[in-house]
């Protein structure tokens, strides 16, 4: 992942590979996993990286050759090292730097830590590199703080230490390093051996972003999108990511994707959202894979193609991105472009929980309380709800509700359902209003409360639920909570129902299904006419309060539409998911990509 900027000052050609990494100075470099292999006393720049795991020794000579030409004074013995290993004569500068670094020089000091790190003529020793690096780190240099500290983070060659790695990144940051400056952000973003604390996060990334550090730039974007240390500010956000992918940085391409696909701070714009996620993709950049496979399942800006979106997520989950992993779960168990399996719907969903991501918990823990693709166990569903609940997911929520109501792991216990029914209502979950409303129906948890029931059973039906049109219809058809008359309307709730059994069939916990057979046969064909007009109805919820009102039977507003929900047809229809399991649908940017 490049996160180092071009210094537009410099005109020499460097190589570029892909690879996390700090920074370099001006004469030699090679990466190792963020880490700076430089031999140089001159001034620091910010160079492109490389990584040596797809270097040769010719590909270090080019860089020595590449940056031969810069001019600076001659110390004895340094520059002869780093003539030598320009020429891949790694032998000899190490001869050459050895009795310099033991002197005491820390620039001869890093050149050593780099080449004990990178194995470059000598046994690859990761201990000896973290000595001499911290050798010149204990000198001030702010390249081996920045080294150290990632060497500390990662426990390569000292004992892992977040609050060690903090302190050398600090230091170095304080200097001005803007790669320390990048990493003392996500230090402070995930509290990793610091508190944690956004405005720091933002204050440090703000630092390294106007230094041109890209991935700095594009961490601040995601700042300014969510509001996380900063104000949010959609145009400062877009400022940010298009500094970065100025640079060719392909997380922010990515981001671009998302902000003209969700219209933040621009026009919606599904072309250019494409044409971004395309570029960032085809870099390996996982969110873009994931997003452009969901577009390509919703027919976003282009014809739905759901083999090749199988293609792409499956790119991005076999990468280890969690999100796409919980995405590709969701295919299998829903047999969109592949034929379904439980089991692998389980196996994807486990490799997402067990990267700590709440959709992947919650969705492990629908499948282990339902017995799907692996044998029931509710102690084991309860722990994964518990973890995704934790983490705010509205699905676990409501999820730990109905185990709690259903005495399914735990005894019944109504009132702890109304507690995690009302945690997940409160943050628009469709399902948690919709147990809600029934607890308010039956007085389960809570005093009787029909007109409280019928305005869950609206709020969750307005964003879609098959299972709340049902209810709602069955209030509507019995004079439940629908005005002060309480004049029931059966032809409308039967209306409801019928048009709710086309998206889902109701679960064994809802409300009764009406007797249709009662209807006159004037009312049937209002009811008829209802169910065909609700599948084109742009706000349903407005079609059945215009039913409702007094003189009512009012056609109900038309639009090009998804059939069955409140908005008018954008082609983001989106993976199939059961009641109870959350789907990912289009990843936002993320600020703890590293």
């Amino acid at each position: 992942m490049n996160e180092r900027a071009v210094n537009p000052a410099e005109s020499l050609t460097f190589l570029s590979f892909d690879g996390d990494v700090l920074w370099q100075p001006r004469l030699f470099r090679a990466v190792h996993r963020r880490i700076i292999f430089t031999m140089s006393r001159s001034p620091l720049r910010p160079q492109p990286p490389w990584h040596p795991r797809a270097a040769t020794a010719g590909a270090l000579a080019a860089a020595f050759i590449a940056l031969s030409g810069i001019a600076g004074p001659a110390w004895a013995g340094y520059d002869e090292g780093a003539a030598a290993a320009r020429a891949g004569d790694y032998a000899t500068a190490l001869k050459e730097f050895r009795p310099l670094a033991d002197q005491g020089d820390k620039n001869a000091q890093i050149a050593l830590g780099d080449m004990y790190l990178g194995g470059l003529g000598v046994a690859a020793d990761d201990a000896a590199a973290a000595s001499w690096y911290r050798k010149a780190a204990q000198q001030g240099d702010r390249r081996a703080q920045t080294n150290l500290g990632y060497l500390y983070e990662q426990g390569r060659g000292v004992k892992r230490d977040f609050e060690e790695a903090a302190k050398w990144y600090r230091k170095a940051a304080e200097q001005g390093e803007p790669m320390a400056q990048s990493d003392l952000a996500y230090m402070a973003l995930i509290g990793r051996g610091m508190p944690q604390d956004d405005a720091q996060a933002a204050h440090w990334a703000t630092l390294a972003a106007e230094q041109g550090l890209a991935i700095a730039q594009y961490r601040l974007g995601v700042f300014y999108t969510n509001g996380q240390g900063v104000p949010r500010d959609d145009a400062l956000a877009l400022h940010w990511y298009q500094a970065a992918a100025a640079q060719g940085e392909p997380r922010a391409e990515s981001a671009l994707g998302w902000v003209y696909s969700e219209g933040r701070g621009v026009p919606r714009d599904y072309v250019e959202a494409l044409r971004w996620l395309r570029m960032a993709a085809s870099k390996g950049e996982p969110t873009a894979q994931h997003n452009l496979g969901m577009a390509l399942i919703t027919g976003r800006g282009m014809p739905r193609d759901p083999e090749q979106a199988l293609v792409w997520i499956r790119k991005a989950a076999e990468s280890g991105y969690a999100p796409a992993q919980v995405s590709l779960g969701l295919m299998y168990a829903s047999g969109e472009s592949v034929p379904r399996d439980d089991r692998q719907a389980v196996a994807w969903y486990q490799k997402a929980a067990d990267q700590g991501n709440a959709s992947g918990q919650n969705n492990l823990g629908w499948m282990l309380t339902n017995g799907l693709g692996v044998t029931r166990d509710d102690a084991a569903a309860l722990r994964e709800f518990k973890l995704a609940a934790r983490k705010a997911n509205a699905f676990a929520m409501d999820n730990l509700g109905w185990m709690a109501e259903q005495g399914r792991g735990m005894p019944v216990d109504n009132t702890e359902a109304l507690k995690w029914y009302q945690l997940a209502a409160a943050r628009g979950n469709a399902p948690g209003r919709n147990h809600l409303a029934l607890l308010a129906a039956r007085g389960k948890g809570e005093a009787h409360d029909d007109v409280a029931a019928v305005n869950g059973f609206r709020a969750a039906a307005a964003q879609g639920l098959p299972q709340a049109r049902h209810n709602l219809g069955y209030m509507i058809g019995s004079g439940l909570g629908v005005g002060p008359n309480g004049h029931a309307d059966l032809a409308l709730g039967v209306a409801l129902q019928t048009f709710a059994r086309q998206s889902g069939s109701p679960n064994p916990e809802d409300l009764p299904t009406l007797d249709a057979s009662t209807l006159s046969a004037a009312d049937r064909a209002r009811s008829d006419r209802l169910v065909a007009e609700f599948a084109h109805a742009l706000n349903l919820i407005a079609a059945v309060d215009a039913e409702l009102a007094p003189g009512g039977t009012a056609t109900a507003t038309r639009a090009t539409a998804v059939p069955g929900t409140d908005a008018p047809a954008t082609g983001t229809a989106g993976l199939k998911a059961t009641t109870g399991t959350d789907q990912v649908g289009t990843a936002a940017p993320s600020a703890t990509q590293r």
